[in-house]
């Protein structure tokens, strides 16, 4: 509880001064390896055909940027994790390094290590991820660079809906689609966020898409980034001294069009290769025409709640979630929801976000309250299907009130709610 008074205290510090102004952004980036050392359970697959990891296909990283305006800082880290929730790491960055907001983003690959989250269970290898991470967050904001931001957008349907209505009525998963239908609907815009320094160099790229990190399916037991991970290294090759990261979207519902399923590693790690080559194609393609943001009309301002909703079977039992709004600027508006919802939440967000460029970061924790799971919309939740009413522990309805509690934080971090009404 001591880290929402603080961040509430954080708000009142940073928002006051809503005018359009020019303020100067400072940035910073590092990253880390997060591959494990040693054979631990593989996440994500209940059905998965071997035991623990043998080793890994390619490295797993946590990626950091650090974006600074005054005194107000907010830390974006990217994981190659299935999830990712850490009290530690919040009340850390606060209390040491001066960051009370950081967004744990995972990207919800199904080949990363499993790991108990919970404090009360012991973890090498969860928390020896926390101190790598701290130590990232700690290079990235000592020193930072005068930074310029850049937005832009592409589009490219790399996935498909897997919960499909059947001839009863109701909605099930189709988990495999090796006929690559696209079943709809989803969201196939990707939105790139990029970070030049004071000479116009590009120093960092975010890449947002939603589409579960799953190429790889249970047969697979080597660690990897999946998709993702092929999609940062081809754009860092292309783009040297950029640090490319991906953060998901709202994915809860979104299965890959290209899946690897045979059990040979060669073939499905080749599959896995064409998907995420395509998504760098784009994202390649979408930098040509990124715009400039300029100079920001405002500081970085944020709000974190915690909202209790109901458990959905049993209603004796409750579920804390976590989440914050950040604004950087007047420009750049961003929604980070834990768990994984899906994804008419994220174009709910991006369609009536009162911002010229609208966020949503799924799968991202920003308090130490467990994970919350699939989070589905409400006719989704209706009609059922994995994820919508199968897995599920949260309430109907807790979706929609997750994304109005963001346009409420949103109008406030603009400097909308007054304490007297307006003209007639």
């Amino acid at each position: 509880m001591h880290l929402l008074i603080r961040l509430a205290v954080a708000i009142v510090l940073f928002a006051p001064n809503l005018v359009a102004q020019q303020v100067p952004l400072r940035a910073g980036v590092a990253r880390v390896e997060i591959t494990p050392s040693e054979s631990m359970p593989m996440y994500g697959y209940a059905n998965r055909k071997c035991g623990p990891g043998t080793g890994a296909h390619d490295p797993l990283h946590a990626k950091v940027l650090v974006l600074a305006t005054g005194d107000a800082r907010i830390a974006i880290v990217t994981l190659d994790l299935g999830s990712f929730v850490s009290e530690r790491v919040q009340n850390v960055a606060a209390e040491k390094l001066g960051i009370p907001v950081v967004l744990l983003a995972s990207s919800h690959t199904h080949s990363a290590p499993q790991f108990p989250m919970g404090p009360e269970e012991p973890s090498p290898y969860r928390e020896g991820v926390e101190r790598k991470i701290l130590e990232a967050i700690r290079q990235a904001s000592e020193p930072m660079f005068a930074a310029r931001l850049a937005v832009g957008r592409g589009s490219m349907r790399l996935g498909y809906n897997r919960l499909l209505l059947r001839d009863d009525g109701r909605a099930r998963a189709l988990f495999d689609n090796l006929e690559r239908i696209p079943y709809g609907p989803v969201d196939p815009e990707l939105m790139l966020l990029r970070v030049d320094d004071e000479s116009g160099k590009p120093r960092a790229l975010l890449v947002h898409y939603a589409a579960h990190a799953v190429v790889l399916g249970p047969t697979n037991c080597k660690y990897s980034a999946d998709y993702p991970g092929v999609m940062q290294a081809k754009v860092e090759a292309e783009m040297p001294g950029v640090q490319c990261m991906f953060v998901q979207g709202g994915a809860g519902d979104i299965n890959p069009l290209f899946q690897g399923r045979t059990g040979r590693d060669g073939d499905d790690f080749e599959t896995t290769r064409k998907l995420g080559e395509l998504l760098a194609a784009e994202v390649l393609r979408a930098r040509k025409g990124i715009q400039p943001v300029g100079e920001l009309t405002g500081p970085i301002r944020f709000k974190s709640d915690v909202l209790k909703f109901a458990e959905r079977w049993d209603k004796a039992k409750s579920l804390d979630v976590g989440i914050t709004t950040v604004v950087i600027g007047h420009e750049i508006a961003i929604a980070a929801v834990p768990g994984e919802p899906m994804h008419k939440l994220q174009t709910a967000w991006k369609q009536r976000a009162d911002s010229p460029f609208p966020l949503f970061y799924g799968y991202t924790t920003t308090s130490g309250h467990p994970w919350p799971g699939y989070i589905p919309d409400l006719r989704s939740a209706a009609y059922g299907g994995y994820g919508a009413d199968v897995t599920t522990r949260i309430e109907p309805g807790a979706g929609e009130a997750i994304v109005e509690r963001h346009f409420l934080n949103l109008y406030g971090l603009l400097g909308m709610w007054r304490d007297t009404p307006g003209r007639p």
